[in-house]
């Protein structure tokens, strides 16, 4: 038998956001609910935040100490691209991390509601970027420069 190919860095980068996007799918439909008055909602929302909390911040960990090193290196043109992911990234787990301090002091539900309306457009900012990044990875990338990233990425 074959040993199985590595997974393509690129690919695997994209597909860290399937799991993040799904639980901001739930988390949206849960404040749409706490809009229209389930107050009682907004607790279900702690659980998933403390578990997208760990997806996101292990995805960015593989972005800050894996992608953005290689990019800087291997494609200095981007540099600037991934300065702004890098800034975002800040902005995004300090949304995050008042979302749960929020739930956690029972703060008034429309200041929750305007955190995360904030939260989830930054995070819909940086998912554009970061496709946009990996876009142009993918196509200015040759196989040598794929497995580096590979080996940069791996055990993150």
């Amino acid at each position: 038998m074959q040993p199985m190919p590595a997974p393509d860095p690129v690919e695997s980068l994209v597909h860290d956001h399937m799991a993040i996007n799904q639980l901001l799918i739930e988390l949206a439909k849960i404040m749409d609910q706490v809009r229209q008055g389930a107050k009682a909602e907004v607790l279900g929302a702690a659980g998933m935040l403390h578990e997208l909390r760990e997806l996101l911040f292990l995805h960015f960990a593989r972005e800050e100490e894996g992608l953005f090193p290689f990019v800087t290196e291997v494609l200095p043109d981007l540099s600037w691209h991934v300065q702004s992911m890098a800034a975002a990234h800040d902005g995004i787990c300090g949304g995050l991390s008042r979302l749960i301090h929020m739930l956690a002091t029972d703060a008034e539900i429309l200041s929750v509601l305007s955190v995360f309306d904030r939260f989830e457009r930054a995070y819909g900012e940086h998912a554009r970027a970061e496709a946009q990044l990996l876009q142009s990875i993918d196509r200015s990338a040759s196989a040598e420069q794929r497995m580096k990233l590979a080996d940069l990425v791996r055990g993150l």
